[in-house]
């Protein structure tokens, strides 16, 4: 199922393997051996905001390439190959990387003396798989993402696939004024979810607004970058603000000040508020920007994102899996508050950071050629569904 008036949008595929890997680098300093202190504001600490990036994208995105084939009447054809496209792209690397972790999770919890921290119990919840099988893993059944813990955002995602051709005719129909009417509601739903739901959640300190809601309100929160992402793709349409966001100096000043305001600890629904113009400014842009964007190494950074974002967790649970054979009471509580006592190594924190990127973009160009490629191409023929390689640029997490 294609859109064959569509271009691929070449500009916007490096984007989400830079996004990705600032990820890995996250959970490298939370999973691992910590390289830089936790600090109000800082690029590293604040690197979750990137699945928020994501689901903006993912949104934008989804209705470029189909967003004309729902603009009237749903049809059961259309559905029916729309939604076998969406499950060729993203289940046989989250079927692969789930088994990976799961096995994992059983290895690690066979080794392990003693009593298991909750919340590390939890991540290696066995009990898990059934739910993580039916995409089911980020829609409130657990306060902590389980097994290939970054999959609960494909959960959320692959639930957002389910409802767009519905939510599609409606986004396509409104004026001007309705669609600013659409982005004021939205931004009143991201207050919503961080001064309301966010106080709330499992995985939150308790009282604490914020929006990095996870495997318990974590659907809500894709809802909101999802259909921020569609709006995007309806003022990108009519080319709103052309002949000033097609300059490559506003997509650096747009992309420099969400590096510095996370840096700099500025509220998190501010910096996603200039995701959508990273995203507007790189996709109009002609010159410069794209010239950079295009270089070869960076387009198969962005080809290999979804392995980067699917494989880097399961890779952690490969250190883990070694180090408990060393050290097998590491995951009591006692053995977690010990840890937390002891002085920072950041230097060791540093290198094991290099060593899981590096691991990660070799193995997530392995899995991509021999796992994603053709498992979707197969399964796209078991289908009928074609697809452009503009759809590719849709790099689902």
């Amino acid at each position: 199922m294609s859109n064959s008036n569509q271009p691929y949008l070449t500009t916007l595929t490096p984007l989400r393997g830079i996004a990705a890997l600032l990820v890995v680098v996250f959970h490298s300093n939370i999973f691992l051996i910590p390289f830089a202190p936790a600090l109000p504001g800082h690029v590293v600490e604040n690197g979750w905001l990137w699945v928020d990036f994501f689901f903006v994208l993912s949104g934008f995105i989804i209705a470029y390439v189909y967003g004309t084939h729902f603009i009237g009447a749903v049809s059961g054809t259309n559905y029916k190959k729309y939604i076998g496209a969406r499950f060729a792209r993203v289940y046989p690397l989250h079927l692969f990387t789930l088994v990976w972790a799961a096995l994992c999770a059983w290895y690690i919890r066979s080794k392990a003396i003693g009593d298991v921290d909750p919340l590390i119990n939890e991540v290696l919840n066995l009990k898990a798989v059934p739910a993580s099988l039916m995409m089911m893993q980020g829609m409130h059944l657990y306060f902590t993402p389980p097994l290939n813990t970054p999959s609960w955002s494909l959960s959320t995602e692959w639930w957002m696939y389910m409802i767009f051709p519905f939510i599609m005719p409606f986004f396509s129909r409104i004026k001007m004024w309705g669609k600013v009417l659409i982005l004021l509601l939205i931004a009143g739903y991201y207050v919503t979810l961080k001064y309301w739901i966010g106080p709330i959640a499992f995985s939150a300190t308790p009282g604490k607004p914020t929006i990095n809601l996870v495997s318990d309100f974590g659907f809500l929160r894709c809802m909101a970058g999802f259909m921020l992402g569609m709006l995007l793709y309806e003022f990108y349409a009519v080319r709103f603000g052309y002949n000033i966001l097609k300059k490559s100096g506003a997509f650096v000043v747009f992309f420099a000040g969400v590096l510095i305001a996370m840096h700099a600890g500025v509220p998190d629904l501010l910096i996603i508020a200039f995701f959508p113009f990273i995203l507007i400014t790189a996709a109009y842009n002609t010159t410069t920007v794209k010239k950079v964007l295009e270089w070869r190494a960076l387009q198969r950074l962005g080809d290999w994102s979804f392995s980067i974002y699917m494989v880097h967790v399961p890779l952690v649970y490969l250190f883990y899996a070694y180090n408990i054979r060393l050290h097998p009471e590491i995951l009591s509580p006692a053995a977690h508050k010990t840890a937390m006592a002891a002085p920072p190594n950041y230097a060791a924190g540093g290198v094991l950071c290099i060593i899981l990127v590096i691991a990660t973009v070799v193995v997530a160009a392995l899995t991509y050629r021999f796992v994603e490629v053709p498992a979707r191409n197969w399964l796209n023929r078991l289908f009928d569904t074609k697809r452009k390689k503009v759809s590719a640029a849709a790099l689902e997490i």
